[in-house]
């Protein structure tokens, strides 16, 4: 991607992405550590003004909320969806709530946040963004001083930045990707890495093996104190073969060997 289309002239990305729109979106979902955003309550792939109020509260939750450990990824994360839901609130009501939702958002878990927005205004979970929310929520997702978003909202010009801006922090927080799946990041030479590459040019092949023979000298150590002759040679994996069979058996081996 980075070749076919990063690497060319800027003017001319835009009618490269949005050629390819189809497979870069399935690539983002299928391999990569910023999916893309667009996805309704039941699961069909979309752009962003085909999703509805909810669905993207719900689906910024899911991407930036870590459930399993209660936390969000960034503390900027956060903003960002108190910030559309305030936009939701003045978009479905004509008149202020007595008391604002970002402040009752307090007292529930983000996973209800969404519910609570439906539970409000009703209309928000059938009601599509309108154009002017498209354009304000890729807004906030460029918005600056905030940490770099783990998903892709749109296939724009910007699209180098969103795809490739500070991604060491995704390949140092598995928990936040998608399915924790260390595939999905790229894991990249820091100094404490680097201090075990001491060779130029070193084949992939050595530098294979020297992983394996340093995990093996580690469970030989753990296990057994270093001392390889302690360690038990077994031919086969399985038990001895049976000696007392059923009749059953003993007479169809007979019938076999005759």
């Amino acid at each position: 991607m980075q070749l076919n289309i990063l690497s060319q002239p800027r003017n001319t990305q835009l009618q490269l992405l949005l050629a390819r729109k189809d497979e870069i979106i399935s690539r983002l979902n299928s391999d990569y550590m910023r999916p893309w955003f667009g996805r309704t309550a039941d699961g069909r792939v979309v752009d962003l003004e085909e999703m509805t109020y909810a669905e993207v509260i719900c689906r910024l939750v899911e991407l930036m909320y870590v459930t399993h450990q209660q936390r969000w990824v960034h503390e900027s994360h956060l903003k960002l969806v108190v910030d559309f839901i305030s936009r939701c609130e003045c978009r479905m009501s004509a008149t202020a709530a007595e008391i604002p939702i970002s402040i009752l958002l307090n007292k529930v878990e983000p996973t209800a946040y969404a519910d609570t927005l439906v539970r409000l205004y009703p209309d928000s979970k059938t009601q599509l963004l309108t154009s002017e929310d498209v354009q304000f929520f890729v807004q906030l997702c460029k918005r600056r001083g905030q940490k770099p978003l783990p998903f892709i909202p749109v296939l724009d010009l910007d699209f180098g930045v969103l795809l490739l801006k500070d991604t060491v922090w995704q390949s140092e927080d598995l928990a936040s990707v998608v399915d924790q799946d260390p595939q999905r990041v790229g894991i990249q030479q820091g100094p404490v890495a680097a201090q075990y590459s001491t060779r130029a040019d070193e084949p992939v092949k050595d530098i294979i093996d020297g992983i394996y023979n340093s995990h093996v000298a580690a469970l030989l150590e753990r296990l057994h104190h270093g001392d390889k002759s302690s360690v038990p040679v077994v031919e086969y994996i399985g038990a001895e073969p049976a000696t007392n069979l059923p009749n059953q058996m003993s007479a169809v081996k007979t019938e076999t060997e005759h």
